[in-house]
């Protein structure tokens, strides 16, 4: 499987979303033998004054997971690097065990969920 992690985000704090982001990503390898879903994205915003529902997509065609993260804007403006990653890492993780599907099968995502708090805690 592959993992993307992009976004909209205030050029104040892009800096420090690509290095959170970037150390995210680290810990997404463990799902790269995972055959069930062919790619899992997420989309973050972190915005000033900016709030939406995030949704949740899947296309079927190409067997993928798009999953949108809003970000506190103010929290992670504030936070140190090891912060921002953590404020990230958890964003992900109650996408991921919040995010559900008719056309996947739960146990799909549920061993994603569980590879992911491994890994965290790893």
């Amino acid at each position: 499987m592959k993992v993307f992690i992009g976004g909209e985000l205030e050029h104040s704090i892009s800096d420090k979303f690509r290095k959170a982001r970037n150390s995210v990503i680290e810990y997404m390898n463990c799902l790269c033998d995972i055959s069930c879903i062919n790619e899992l994205s997420f989309y973050v915003f972190c915005l000033k004054g900016f709030t939406t529902k995030p949704l949740s997509r899947y296309s079927k065609k190409s067997n993928r997971i798009e999953l949108e993260i809003l970000l506190p804007f103010d929290k992670f403006e504030i936070a140190n690097d090891s912060q921002c990653v953590e404020i990230l890492k958890q964003s992900i993780l109650d996408a991921i065990e919040n995010y559900k599907n008719k056309n996947i099968p739960q146990q799909y995502i549920d061993v994603i969920a569980e590879r992911i708090k491994a890994s965290i805690n790893d």
